[in-house]
């Protein structure tokens, strides 16, 4: 009996960090799903980091404005151009940058925020440094891994106008354990315990520590909106309620359950592009003495059975 236990937790240990590894370097698809390439439009940009640089890609407007555009887990800034196509008309500035994390040379792991994050301050602090943007109102545009990131950096900083948050995680601990039980459709336990356990001695950062609910609590002022799937393919009920509750009535919300994770585009493309639009052009407009604010609109879509009709 010990034998066998010994082999079977041998063989636990094998399975997860041959899981664990491919997760902390997982293959990264251009992801453009039908949307124009705009690397040729685009500016390639050095952000310095930690002694090294990002490539970012900057794309100049016509408004006095600039959208900063992170994207999630295993994506780089190709994902990000679906969503650039509609920001560029509407004459915003735009950049974009790869973390470290998908990058092909010098490639950090993915640590669900660490480096993450860490690019993403180095990436605004680039951009104000640079005269031109000097003064600008930025935005955050960010889906999943880095919506989470973008809610954490409005809250530490005040040179963030406004933030639109596309299915990002509550926290890091929660999205390590929706994983395995969503996508890999495996018990969270042991699995995410055990695999926090070895990230943590593969990267020397907590996987599970950002926490993206606290971010949301602190962000101040700034404009928010937060759009959320409650298809359970990717992060539980649990943690789009969790993000609600933390958000207040202040954000603009927008809840959809007859589409996966980050998915709402492909699903309700022109409703997404108006909504954003509209929520930037509000959030990113100086504000007007004696101005009542806006009431935020707050949409839940009816759950769907299989069959296209609400329940």
């Amino acid at each position: 009996m010990r034998a066998f236990l010994t082999l079977a937790l041998s063989a636990l240990l094998v399975f997860a960090a041959g899981s664990a590894w491919l997760a902390f370097y997982p293959a990264v698809p251009a992801d453009l799903a039908g949307a124009p390439d705009l690397d040729a439009h685009a500016t390639l940009v050095k952000v310095p980091v930690d002694g090294e640089s990002l490539d970012a890609w900057l794309l100049p407007g016509t408004r006095p404005g600039v959208v900063v555009l992170f994207s999630g887990y295993a994506r780089d800034h190709h994902r990000m151009w679906r969503y650039a196509q509609f920001l560029r008309r509407e004459g915003w500035s735009l950049l974009t940058v790869d973390f470290r994390s998908v990058r092909m040379k010098a490639r950090k792991p993915t640590t669900l925020g660490y480096w993450e994050l860490r690019d993403a301050r180095a990436t605004l602090d680039w951009l104000h440094a640079q005269p031109r943007f000097a003064r600008a109102r930025v935005a955050l545009f960010a889906e999943s891994l880095g919506a989470s990131v973008a809610l954490v950096l409005v809250a530490e900083r005040h040179d963030v106008t406004a933030v639109v948050a596309d299915c990002p995680f509550s926290d890091g601990k929660s999205a390590v354990a929706d994983g395995f039980e969503y996508v890999a459709h495996l018990p969270a336990w042991p699995l995410a315990p055990l695999a926090r356990w070895l990230g943590e001695r593969v990267t020397g950062h907590d996987l599970g520590a950002l926490d993206a609910v606290a971010a949301i609590r602190a962000r101040g002022d700034a404009p928010l909106m937060l759009i959320q799937s409650t298809a359970e393919d990717r992060f539980s009920k649990r943690e789009v309620e969790a993000l609600t509750a933390a958000a207040g009535p202040s954000a603009v919300k927008w809840t959809l359950a007859d589409c996966g994770h980050n998915a709402a585009w492909l699903a309700h493309r022109d409703e997404y592009e108006t909504r954003v639009r509209a929520f930037l052009r509000s959030a990113m407009s100086p504000p007007v003495t004696g101005a009542a604010p806006a009431k935020p609109a707050t949409t839940h879509r009816p759950l769907r059975a299989a069959g296209g009709h609400a329940r």
